[in-house]
């Protein structure tokens, strides 16, 4: 009686909300152009020329059960400007809501606080899921010679434990990595090294220093650390469009990277991700198709500024 009980309830659950987490599909196709058959020659990391912006004030943040420390105090952001480089402005602080959909299904707002303080910077990822908990992610850094430079990157799934990865870096930008998951794993670091969540802000300070770069067809490697690995990631630039593939802004104008795939390796998630003009050049929209073939999805719909006083 009590496992019929149970499994009406699990059945009412399934039938008003899906299964979020579970797809019985097959991996995904991968369209041609996304598939690496030979070494592709990644270019040297470029040091940047960054531009003048506002400082602002970062205060404590609680997250996680814990409190973290305030971004500490750091120069007017283009304490860089005097160096030569590539153009680099980093998007203004501000909060910005997506909706979240796993497989078409609507689930509620998540929502990427990013704030930067000088030379400094917080990113902290927020995606609520009913009966499962949040998916919470952070980077925590500064902003290098080579850009957003990343100090530590953490992620919690609901009510698991979190997971950390650190970056060790040298005077150069270079450095070692260290992770929780996999103490015994220390891979070096080349400059410019980014997280899962911080490489779309580098694209971002990259483009909103010039956004003539990555025109259609080009290749961008960037060196990616997840909570456990560490690779090279090869993104394909479809260019600038003027479409409304970011359907909450209508039509504007985007860009849109595509996560490459080694033609031996197994499949992992194809990463498809849209850079709005409108947003500073900050992620519009973002899809991820797992392996299983479950899609997630994160669409723009809103950005706050800051509130006064935090």
């Amino acid at each position: 009686m009590l496992i019929a009980l149970l499994l009406s309830i699990l059945g009412h659950f399934i039938l008003f909300f899906g299964i979020p987490f579970l797809s019985f599909g097959s991996s995904p196709i991968i369209s041609d152009d996304l598939i690496i058959r030979t070494e592709l020659k990644a270019e040297p990391p470029k040091k940047i020329q960054m531009a003048k912006a506002t400082k602002k004030k970062v205060a404590k943040e609680s997250v996680a059960k814990g409190t973290i420390d305030p971004i500490a105090e750091g120069v007017e952001q283009g304490g860089l400007s005097n160096q030569q480089g590539v153009a680099f402005k980093v998007p203004e602080s501000g909060i910005l809501y997506y909706d979240s959909y796993v497989d078409g299904q609507k689930y509620q707002t998540g929502e990427i606080d990013w704030r930067v303080d000088g030379n400094n910077y917080r990113l902290y990822i927020n995606i609520p899921y009913a009966f499962v908990g949040p998916f919470v992610f952070e980077s925590r850094g500064s902003i290098d010679a080579y850009g957003i430079a990343p100090s530590i990157y953490w992620t919690q799934r609901g009510t698991r434990a979190p997971r950390y990865s650190r970056f060790d870096r040298d005077g150069n930008g270079a450095g070692q990595m260290y992770f929780s998951e996999k103490p015994e794993f220390t891979p070096s670091i080349l400059p410019g090294t980014q997280d899962r969540f911080s490489l779309l802000f580098q694209l971002a300070s990259l483009l909103n220093g010039d956004s003539k770069i990555d025109e259609a067809g080009s290749i961008r490697a960037i060196p990616v650390v997840d909570y456990n690995t560490l690779e090279m990631w090869q993104f394909k630039s479809y260019g600038e469009a003027i479409n409304e593939d970011i359907p909450s802004l209508g039509k504007t104008v985007n860009r849109h990277y595509a996560l490459m795939q080694r033609e031996a390796d197994p499949y992992k998630r194809q990463v498809d991700i849209w850079l709005a003009k409108d947003l500073e050049w900050l992620p519009g929209r973002m899809r991820s198709i797992e392996a299983n073939g479950r899609v997630l999805e994160l669409v723009f719909k809103q950005k706050n500024p800051i509130p006064a006083g935090s």
